[in-house]
């Protein structure tokens, strides 16, 4: 019995594995002179769904010279992703390799496979903060900028260290840590509150009970962490006046009570005056929330 099972292994991997020639030959055309035609082939080899098509495109994205080709096989890579094709693990590979500035010279073609990576992430495919963050080093600022914004609308706790470290980085153009620090405030609207977090502490140790692996070992506040990093930005000497105004701003988006001894240090110390008047509003509407 158990040969017979490790036989029809076998048989299920050739199969999975089986060469299709018509695949090998849209991967042959990937090798053509004329860039129209091997433009077509990256099409056609994403509309076709195979494994093979994965690892074809792949490979020949390493020795494309033209950023228009390269952008046409990242595009189909993503088709076999968002798909969940045959072969999509290697599709994903090909895209984290094309969304780095270290292997992918063109700011268009990055910012296409970082996008279908971060779609990736969203269907649970992958964790994307990682090549996000990474992408916060990015030597265009559009693409530091793209990855705030993905950040932003994930929200969740890694995310907000994320952009935490961005906003503190003073070899971040200013625009980015603008961003950055606007993000961590809107991250609020997704924080469950201290409600939300018992009803989650809950299911994670009844998942631990039954000797399940849970795929959040903690659930930390969101509202500490960006409490953390916007007050270490108002305590920032170097800090410009911008962003502490930017920082106040997104302090009063979270409305926590964290912040009452950080808003009233900026109110007694600030040097501008108008982050010293938005940290008294702030402040106001912050401990009336207790109230609410």
């Amino acid at each position: 019995m158990k040969a017979i099972n490790t036989l029809l292994l076998i048989l299920s991997w050739s199969v999975a594995h089986a060469q299709n020639p018509q695949i090998q030959r849209l991967g042959q055309e990937l090798g053509a002179k004329e860039a129209g035609l091997r433009m077509e082939a990256a099409r056609a080899l994403g509309r076709a769904g195979e494994a093979q098509s994965a690892l074809l495109l792949r490979r020949a994205l390493a020795g494309e010279p033209s950023p228009a080709v390269r952008l046409a096989m990242v595009r189909a890579l993503r088709h076999l992703v968002f798909h969940r094709s045959p072969g999509y693990p290697e599709a994903l590979r090909g895209l984290e390799q094309q969304s780095s500035d270290a292997v992918e010279p063109d700011e268009g073609v990055r910012l296409k496979a970082t996008e279908a990576l971060w779609e990736a992430g969203k269907k649970d495919l992958l964790d994307p903060v990682p090549f996000l963050q990474r992408n916060l080093g990015d030597q265009s600022p559009r693409l530091r900028l793209g990855a705030v914004a993905m950040l932003r609308k994930l929200g969740t706790p890694p995310t907000i260290e994320a952009l935490g470290q961005a906003a503190l980085d003073p070899g971040q153009p200013e625009t980015v840590r603008l961003k950055a620090i606007e993000a961590i405030g809107a991250a609020a609207q997704v924080d469950p509150g201290p409600v939300g977090r018992q009803v989650q502490q809950a299911n994670l140790d009844q998942a631990g009970r039954f000797g399940a692996q849970s795929l959040a070992p903690a659930v930390p506040s969101r509202h500490q962490l960006q409490i953390r990093y916007l007050s270490a930005l108002l305590r920032d000497p170097g800090a410009s006046s911008s962003l502490a105004l930017r920082a106040v701003r997104s302090v009063g988006q979270v409305k926590d009570r964290a912040a009452v001894p950080v808003l009233r240090e900026v109110i007694a110390n600030h040097r501008d005056e108008a982050v010293r008047l938005q940290a008294t509003k702030v402040l106001s509407h912050v401990l009336a929330r207790q109230y609410e």
